[in-house]
């Protein structure tokens, strides 16, 4: 009976220590964004270009160049953004437009939203492929 107390008190420890993740990262952050991205861009008045990123990362911040191409309002320009699970915010020139997007593998896609003076309120989607 002893033996069969003892063995079941062991399983459940080992349970219990399985299910808090024991040995896991305490960051949180397992997407990796470093490195070259191109993709694209499409806004909703049917104009399209290039995107070009090459982001370096740090914990769930992660910053650097991004060329955009076609844009009458935007082309070398600096990003920074932030990391939360597989969702991304970024945000080029001060702000001027910003990036609600999803990391699947090696594809970020999503929605932007411009605050440019002369491209202001213009909206589209991207994608991004590392």
């Amino acid at each position: 009976m002893r033996r069969l107390l003892t063995g079941i008190t062991i399983l459940t420890l080992s349970i219990f220590l399985v299910s808090c993740g024991g040995g896991s990262s305490s960051s949180g952050v397992s997407v990796n964004l470093a490195g070259s991205w191109s993709g694209s861009w499409r806004s909703s008045t049917g104009q399209t270009g290039a995107l070009a990123a090459s982001f370096s990362q740090s914990g769930a911040t992660f910053n650097g160049p991004v060329k955009i191409y076609n844009s009458h309002c935007f082309g070398n320009e600096y990003a920074t953004g932030t990391l939360s699970g597989s969702k991304i915010q970024l945000g080029i020139s001060s702000n001027a437009i910003i990036f609600d997007g999803t990391v699947s593998g090696s594809t970020i896609s999503g929605t932007y939203y411009t605050y440019a003076t002369s491209c202001s309120g213009d909206a589209g989607t991207f994608v991004l492929s590392k």
